[in-house]
């Protein structure tokens, strides 16, 4: 049997597109609470079947089919490379399935032109015509203009025809940086991929009594709440340590802690969990920009969904300095200490003078410390301080030496002490604190 919840939802995506709706109406149309109407409502705009716009309010609207993150639409191309339109505005939202370029003869483009597909080609108006024809639209490089008839045919093939003063080289490097981009976006985990929404947890109103938290708890066996007002705005946060020495008929809102930290459904998960530990909390309230309750995550939520070591992507530039990381094989001596690191300084990690980067070598030391804990303690951790002193500067084509060694570690967190060499010599030391977020 549906709840009311769905219901409440059921109905809006009945309603035609551009209807208003309001919680008055919903919750006399349907019967049921005004309270209920307003969360109902609130997740369908999280969602993206309502939407509330300034001096209208909240009306019905189209919801968007889920966007790849691959995908680039024409706009998007377009205002990548600072081009200029041609013709075929009509076609700027549509997305292109890939991009040609048109460096051969017309006759031997035709096989490769597939609909939806990008053609870059220079001042060759034929091959325009050929690209549109076949359903691709155009971007022409070198900053040229085309023929009247080629525009007529992109507005009335509705596919963009687009001119930019790059050349076909950077508009290639751009396109495929950009899609790069939104890939590792993809990669990296938000709150919206581990919190529990709204209506699947238990709420406390700030009216309430320390007696119905009290209840709630022991129907729940949890502790820890989130505190709203009637129409849903996140107020504060109550647990069992905050009711300690207050009676049963305390109002919640003279014991919750308030301005409690939050996040949105885009904070980073990496963000969240840092939040988490660096308070030492357990739970977090997610909210919209009108400070509503959406939901909540909380310290199981982010440890269940840690990323493994190995299924960051290959793009970021982590990802590339890690690469060039290896592990020395030999046993460990003892408990505390770790085998070697090893990186060769390559020219992508150089500076302006050709020498080892700052930045490159604290990333260097940042993933030596986390995997060492990782593979060799089964702690996850990330680095909340390092203090590096840069001795020598290191050459490109060089060997690095990276020696961990722990200087003090508890439950919470490992010191390191570090040492840096090349050719044989101490080239930069470093005293390294890890914080420690799990163990597996």
């Amino acid at each position: 049997m549906a709840t009311k919840h769905e219901e409440i939802i059921r109905y809006l995506e009945t309603l035609p597109i551009g209807q208003k709706v309001s919680v008055r109406s919903i919750a006399h149309e349907l019967q049921v609470s005004e309270g209920t109407a307003y969360r109902a409502i609130k997740s369908a705009e999280t969602n993206g079947l309502v939407a509330t716009i300034e001096r209208v309010g909240t009306v019905r609207i189209e919801k968007e089919r889920p966007k790849k993150i691959e995908e680039l639409s024409f706009s998007d191309i377009l205002d990548l490379i600072n081009g200029r339109l041609l013709g075929g505005a009509a076609g700027l939202a549509k997305t292109l399935n890939k991009f040609v370029i048109g460096a051969m003869t017309e006759e031997a483009m035709i096989p490769y032109i597939t609909p939806m597909s990008l053609v870059i080609v220079g001042n060759r108006s034929g091959a325009q015509r050929i690209a549109l024809e076949h359903g691709a639209a155009v971007l022409i490089t070198g900053g040229f203009d085309t023929t009247t008839e080629n525009i007529r045919l992109a507005d009335d093939e509705e596919l963009p025809l687009i001119s930019t003063n790059y050349d076909t080289y950077t508009v290639a490097s751009l396109i495929n940086r950009e899609i790069s981009n939104k890939n590792i976006k993809q990669d990296i985990l938000t709150v919206n991929d581990v919190y529990e929404p709204i209506e699947q947890i238990q709420v406390l109103r700030q009216t309430q009594k320390v007696s119905d938290y009290l209840a709630l708890r022991n129907s729940t066996n949890k502790s820890r709440f989130a505190v709203v007002t009637d129409k849903g705005r996140l107020v504060g946060v109550i647990t069992y340590h905050d009711i300690q020495g207050f009676s049963g008929g305390t109002s919640l809102d003279k014991v919750m802690v308030k301005n409690p930290i939050t996040v949105t459904l885009h904070t980073s998960l990496a963000n969240a969990t840092h939040l988490l530990m660096s308070n030492s909390i357990d739970l977090l309230p997610v909210v919209d920009t009108g400070f509503n309750l959406i939901g909540l995550v909380n310290r199981s939520d982010v440890q269940a969904h840690e990323r493994p070591l190995s299924k960051m992507g290959t793009w970021t530039l982590e990802a590339q300095i890690g690469e060039a990381l290896a592990v020395e094989e030999t046993p460990l001596d003892n408990g505390d200490d770790f085998p070697d690191w090893h990186a060769l300084v390559t020219p992508q990690m150089a500076n302006d003078d050709g020498t080892l980067a700052i930045g490159v070598l604290t990333e260097l030391l940042t993933l030596a410390a986390t995997r060492s804990l990782r593979l060799y303690q089964q702690k996850v951790s990330m680095v909340d301080q390092l203090n590096l002193y840069y001795l020598r500067l290191v050459q490109i084509d060089h060997e690095l030496t990276i020696k961990l060694r722990v200087v003090n570690a508890s439950r919470r967190r490992t010191y390191f002490d570090v040492d840096i060499l090349s050719d044989h010599l101490i080239v930069a030391k470093a005293m390294v604190t890890c914080q420690v977020i799990e163990e597996i």
